[in-house]
């Protein structure tokens, strides 16, 4: 006789009312990047499916032994999302536990997604920039511009000037009141994407993904000593630059170089950063280097931030228990 199971369902709403704080998820990004420097992780590089230039699907699969979860998040993302009303990248994640082999959680992962990808934007910069930097230069003023400068305050409180640029003058003003409102930052509203590099200790570009992206910034503006996280792929910088820089890192190498096949990344041979998480250590050899990650958006980071999504909506009560 088969034994009735039942796994918890999160909406959107309900994620969003777990409220995993991002110093949470930091942790459990790092603890994500860990498991897989230390070989403990089974990870398959996402399988990606676009869909002509302007939208792709990709699933992101894991195995945490040691945490005791598998996970899958299935999504996609567009920029002409916003004009269904939705952010750019929307999903859902499947959580599952290792001995029944059962689902624990079904949950939307526009939350997920948006949380952890800040959260390992600030350990990847704790690993590679200088101490105590004080100026950030933001290239798209959309969802991740503002999880980001979160995720980055904690990591580093001396942050406090923020220039901003968008191809959208009136996004760049909402993300300049909210952001001075919220944390109390100065936002100066940049004119074109160089400036934005001007006097930045850390450098975030979130533009969209595709193939057929402009690249129209420099790796070569960057201010000496300064870190560039890219959550856009190769999509901002000029890929000749990329090369050229004193150190080029990604969250996983496998995934950068399957994703070659869809006409990213070409030329670019980057460094695993996961050996250099764990607080304390650093990737940087001086003060001077000008240091990029590749943030991809990897599995394992979903999964654990994930679990502790599931296990506070548990607690909290939140969520609708459905049968399988």
């Amino acid at each position: 006789m088969t034994k009735r199971h039942e796994f918890l369902y999160l909406s959107r709403a309900d994620v969003e009312q777990v409220g995993l704080s991002m110093e949470e998820t930091i942790e459990a990004v790092r603890l994500a990047l860990l498991e897989k420097a230390a070989a403990r992780a089974v990870m398959p590089p996402k399988h990606w499916l676009p869909h002509g230039d302007r939208r792709f699907f990709s699933a992101m699969s894991s195995i945490l032994p040691r945490v005791g979860v598998a996970g899958c998040k299935w999504q996609s993302g567009s920029p002409d999302n916003h004009s269904f009303g939705q952010t750019y990248i929307t999903g859902q994640f499947i959580l599952n536990d290792l001995v029944t082999g059962l689902p624990l959680a079904i949950m939307d992962s526009t939350f997920l997604t948006a949380q952890r990808t800040a959260a390992a934007s600030a350990v990847a910069a704790q690993a590679l920039a200088n101490p105590n930097p004080v100026a950030l230069g933001v290239l798209g003023c959309g969802v991740q511009a503002r999880s980001n400068l979160e995720a980055l305050r904690l990591a580093f409180p001396s942050l406090d000037v923020v220039a901003a640029y968008d191809i959208d003058p009136s996004a760049i003003a909402r993300y300049g009141h909210e952001m001075e409102r919220i944390h109390g930052v100065e936002v100066k509203a940049c004119a074109s994407p160089r400036e934005a590099f001007e006097g930045a200790d850390l450098v975030l570009t979130c533009g969209p993904i595709t193939p057929a992206a402009a690249r129209e910034a420099s790796a070569d503006w960057l201010e000496p000593g300064a870190t560039a996280i890219t959550l856009d792929y190769d999509c901002y910088f000029r890929r000749s630059d990329l090369a050229n820089i004193d150190g080029l890192f990604t969250d996983d190498v496998d995934q950068l170089e399957h994703t070659k096949e869809y006409g990213y990344f070409q030329g670019l041979t980057a460094v695993e950063l996961a050996p250099f998480c764990e607080r304390g250590t650093s990737a940087r050899r001086s003060e001077h280097e000008r240091l990029v990650s590749i943030n991809m958006g990897i599995a394992v980071e979903d999964t654990t931030a994930a679990l502790r999504i599931h296990e506070r909506a548990a607690v909290m009560g939140i969520g609708t228990s459905l049968p399988i």
